[in-house]
């Protein structure tokens, strides 16, 4: 086995475990992640993303780029829970 598919394999398995994670925090319409965290995570996964296209790494830029739209989507969805919680006091 290559390593670039075990690299591919290892990506995968990390998506798909965000992904599971954040589906059911959506269904359950809790926020997601702390904001801290979150906002560190993505610029994190923009400098990693910035890094692997320099390196052009297409497994590790995938990855990250893929992580990067992940935690896009939960932080405004967290910002949106956040809000629609302040308005139900």
């Amino acid at each position: 086995m290559s390593f670039e598919l075990i690299g591919i394999i290892g990506g995968l398995l990390i998506v798909l475990a965000w992904v599971m994670e954040t589906v059911e925090a959506v269904r359950k319409h809790k926020s997601l992640i702390d904001l801290k965290f979150s906002v560190i995570f993505f610029f994190a996964q923009i400098f990693l993303a910035i890094y692997s296209w320099q390196k052009q790494d297409a497994v590790f830029l995938s990855l990250s780029s893929t992580l990067l739209v992940i935690i896009t989507f939960e932080i405004a969805y967290s910002i949106h829970v956040k809000k629609v919680h302040k308005k139900k006091k």
